[in-house]
This record gives C-alpha cells, structure tokens and sequence, in this order.
C-alpha cells in the first residue's frame, strides 16, 4: 500500500546520516478495527488481495463483515432437504441484513418455490453481496440427449438485474434467466450461465447493461440460436468461453480490443465468427465438440493463421483437418510468430491425422513454440491398420522445432502414426529438455478413480529410448510427472476421449 513503511535512519561513527535496509510498515501496525475499516471499504477482489501484504493481512479480509461473511446455503436431496432448509433460512433470518461477501444457493428440483427464490435474491441485495452463484442441481445440462436447459412449467426464474448494486460476479445453472430492457449494472465483471434458459435477446440484454464485463462463460445454453453480442459494445472482455450451446446457428465474437481469451467447444459454425477478434487475441481454443463426418463451410479454424498475438493455441483434429484443406487449395501466410505453446486434441490417429499435423507445422511456422501438447486418442486398436492405407503419407517439416523444450504425448500406445510423430520429434527439436508419453488412463475396478495403465511393453520402450535424438541432453520420460508446470494451459478439455 503506498505510503505504508518508511527507512529508519541513524546516525554513523562520523556524523553523518546512514539508512538503515529494514522498513517500517506503519499500515499492517494499525490496529485491527482500523485495517477491518480499510478493508470494507474495497471491493472483494482488492480486499483479497491484500493478503500478499504481510502475515498480518492474510485472512483478514474474511473478517470485513459480520459473521458468517459468506453464505452459502446447500439443501441435500430427499427429505433431508427439507430440514435443512428450514435450518438455513433461519440462518438467514438471525444473520439480518448486513453486509456479505458471497452469496450461494444449491438446491434440487421441487425444494425451492419461486417465492423461496425471490426472498433469497432480494436478502443477497439487501447485504449488497458481490459474488452471487445460484444452482439448481439435477438440471439437464453436459451430457443430456434431451436437450439442456429447456423451459419446463414451474421453472424457476432469475430476473436481470437482480439487484446489489456492488455485484462482481454472477453464476447461474439450471434456471430460467430473463433480462429487463436498459438495464445497468455497473459493477459486474463476471457471468457464467451453465445449463440456462436464457434467449438471445435477453443474452444481448444482460451484456449491454455490464459495460465493465471481462469474463463472459457460455456452457450447454441450448436454447441460444444466435450469439451476437458484436453489437452492445463490451471494450473491457478479456475472456469469452461458449462450450455446447447446440442449438446455436451464428456465432460472432465482439469487436473487443482487450480480448485475450477466445475458447469455443461445439460444432463449426458457418458465420465469420473470428471477424470481430483483434490482434489482442493471445489464448485460443477450438475444439468442435467430438468427431464428424464432413467439413461444413466455415472460416472459424482457417482464421488461426492471422492472429499475430497468439501465444497459446488448443486444435482439435477436426480444425486441424480444416485447416490443413484450406491451405491446400490456397497459400496462407502464416503469422503465428508469438506462439508459444501448441495443443493438440486427436480424435483419431490415422494416416491422414498425421498429415495434417505437418501440414499445419509446415504452413504454420512458429519459431518461437516451446510447448507442444498432443492429447492422443483412447482407442487400443491401430487406425494405420484400418481404411486409411490409401491415404498418401505427408512429408515431415524439415524444420520450425528448433526452439521446442517439452513435448507432451497423453494416451500414448505405440501405434504407428504415434512412433513417427516421436520420432520426428526427437531429430527435429534440437533444445528438446523432456519427451513425455504417459499410457491412457482406465477406470478405477470400484469406480473410484482414474488409474494408469502400464500399457508400453519393455520392448517399446527400449525402442524409443534408442531413437536418433537432435539433443543429447532430452529425456524421454514414461510416466506422468508431478507439478502443474508440464500440463498445458488449456487443461480443461471439454469433450470426452
């Protein structure tokens, strides 16, 4: 905090002035009530931080207000929902209405009325919460056939705005969300909406009443048709996620210069969805959501190659395959020279995936890359073995690795296609420090957990340990190491190997 320490001084053996290294932090000598006054009049976010300020300040933002300073109600399903949320309501009403950080309610369907739903919005008004997540557990979403977030008789609803004039941050799941007309809502900078019933107007409503928005996340909305927000205006999103809206026909990312982070997982639209991202984009993911027959017209991955500012790049093997026809038919300049990390998402590793890997590192330079991820397939047969034989094999780049550090390959089995692609790797990336392929996961026997399979026979891995390496100093490592420094930015995959 400025103005928070000052150097002692004192005086040396020949009367002069000498200062003294320690610092004095008169502010963290406050006395408690004075640093709690301080802190309820910052926002959330900044009072937060202001523990990286001394021992003395961390956690004490979560002393600001009266106790509990976050509510977060949870009714269990079945009958015990029921008692508990007579418990928690009158939580509530002891507590009173006073200041509160966050506000969370999780609920099953049939516990709550839309009354019970309006008193808790307006009680998180009255104590002017800003972090306010809503939940309806049970509701159709990731995985359901029936069409997620459909309007059903008795849905609850959430009304736009819903009222603390100091809200930051808002998440919705499973519940209908409408949207007043020039509304304002000065202070949000976050929404999530997951599973929700919302239509595209009342999206662009709820968008242009935040013009301090930064982080916009979209997930199995599947009653959005057109999301096009390109014309509200939001100057300050940095992030903007859609995953599985797929019921959505048009898609346009808004003209916003601070935008950083672009990541979409669902089919490819055919609407120049790219038009609006400028040079600031620098984290891209595109992903279409799970294998398809076809290419249908879209300039969505074809667009890759012109953001000049991308330093993390996540392609699934359909936008790879894209891409690959694109530049085919046409010369693409490349200008992918801030790139730094590359991910790759296959859903097959036949011949023509591996073409298109080079394709794409040939007509793609990037110099600069030093992360490579490729996260392989689960399936245990072959795909060299089955249809693809007639598929010309593509020559490897002659070069564009030489600044190529780590190289991860996930569900790494042996395969063909995955020994040329370790191999071209290893005579090609001359700063190569680590070569990691770790064996596909399988089912814990009692369902538990995740486990890894030793799949590499001994055989194998001799095989790859003795193959030509560009850099005498890389290591070729067979299990998955510790640390979240060797996982891939974009960790979060949104479709299921």
């Amino acid at each position: 905090m400025a103005g928070g320490g000052e150097k002692r001084r004192r005086v040396g053996g020949g009367g002069h002035d000498e200062e003294e290294e320690e610092e004095v932090d008169r502010i963290s000598e406050l006395p408690d009530a004075l640093r709690l006054q301080i802190l309820s009049l910052l926002p959330l976010k900044s009072a937060i931080r202001t523990g990286a300020l001394s021992s003395r300040w961390r956690g004490l933002w979560e002393q600001r207000w009266p106790e509990p300073s976050s509510l977060r109600i949870r009714l269990p399903p079945g009958a015990a929902g029921a008692a508990a949320r007579v418990e928690q309501f009158g939580a509530i009403d002891r507590r009173g209405r006073r200041r509160m950080d966050c506000f969370s309610l999780a609920f099953h369907s049939g516990q709550l009325a839309q009354p019970d739903l309006r008193r808790c919005l307006d009680y998180a008004a009255a104590c002017e919460v800003e972090d306010l997540h809503l939940r309806l557990d049970g509701a159709a979403g990731r995985g359901s056939r029936g069409g997620g977030a459909t309007r059903g008789r008795g849905m609850l609803t959430v009304h736009f705005p819903v009222g603390s004039r100091l809200l930051a941050r808002l998440s919705v799941r499973g519940l209908n969300l409408t949207a007043a007309a020039n509304a304002m809502v000065a202070t949000l900078e976050v929404i999530h909406l997951h599973s929700v019933f919302l239509t595209d107007a009342a999206l662009r409503r709820v968008v242009a009443a935040c013009p301090r928005l930064r982080e916009l996340d979209l997930r199995y909305c599947r009653r959005l048709r057109r999301v096009d927000i390109s014309a509200v205006g939001v100057p300050n999103l940095r992030s903007f996620t859609i995953v599985d809206c797929s019921r959505t026909t048009e898609l346009r990312v808004p003209v916003a210069p601070r935008l950083r982070s672009f990541r979409f997982s669902g089919a490819f639209l055919s609407s120049n969805v790219l038009s609006g991202a400028s040079g600031s984009l620098e984290h891209l993911y595109l992903c279409s959501g799970g294998p398809e027959t076809g290419l249908p017209p879209t300039n969505l991955p074809t667009s890759v190659s012109r953001l000049s500012n991308l330093s993390v790049l996540t392609l699934c093997s359909i936008a790879l395959q894209y891409i690959s026809a694109s530049t085919a038919k046409t010369v693409v300049e490349s200008n992918l020279h801030s790139l730094r990390e590359l991910h790759f998402l296959m859903f097959g590793m036949a011949n023509s995936n591996l073409a298109d890997i080079y394709s794409f590192l040939k007509t793609c330079s990037c110099p600069q890359l030093e992360r490579l991820f490729v996260q392989l397939p689960m399936n245990v047969r072959d795909s060299f073995t089955e249809n693809f034989l007639a598929v010309a094999e593509e020559e490897p780049p002659k070069g564009g690795l030489e600044n190529l550090c780590l190289a991860k390959m996930t569900n790494f089995k042996g395969h063909r296609n995955e020994m040329q692609l370790v191999e071209f790797l290893l005579r090609k990336s001359s700063c190569l420090k680590k070569l990691i392929l770790t064996a596909p996961m399988e089912d814990h026997p009692q369902g538990l957990r995740k486990i890894q399979s030793d799949v590499l026979p001994n055989f194998l891995k001799t095989e790859i340990l003795h193959l030509e390496r560009a850099s005498a100093n890389s290591q070729i490592i067979f299990s998955e190491p510790d640390g979240p420094q060797i996982q891939p930015l974009h960790s979060e995959v949104f479709v299921r190997f």
